[in-house]
């Protein structure tokens, strides 16, 4: 399955962002990462998009190890870094999909 994660960091410093995504790929080494970018509707906020293809348990893995308190379905499902616990502190917001 394809498993999708859209992640914005509450900032715009390059290093923090290079830290988030060597935190995912310690937790999945095959993650594919998007040019992060300004994410529009949030100042001094960066946006970027991952994707891997892991079987279902894999994914379930992952799901559980990114945080802990998780709004929808385990295949369309987002949080908010302000009221739950987030795999880094400086993520704001993250979205995890299968397709």
């Amino acid at each position: 399955m394809l498993v999708r994660l859209h992640v914005v960091i509450d900032t715009e410093d390059t290093g923090i962002e290079e830290e988030i995504k060597e935190q995912l790929r310690s937790y999945c080494p095959d993650l594919s990462f998007s040019p992060s970018r300004e994410q529009p509707s949030l100042m001094n906020c960066m946006e970027f998009y991952s994707t891997v293809q892991l079987e279902k348990e894999q994914a379930e893995v992952l799901w559980q190890t990114l945080n802990n308190d998780w709004d929808g379905e385990f295949d369309d499902c987002d949080a908010y870094g302000f009221n739950t616990i987030m795999f880094h502190p400086h993520v704001y917001y993250l979205q995890f999909q299968i397709q």
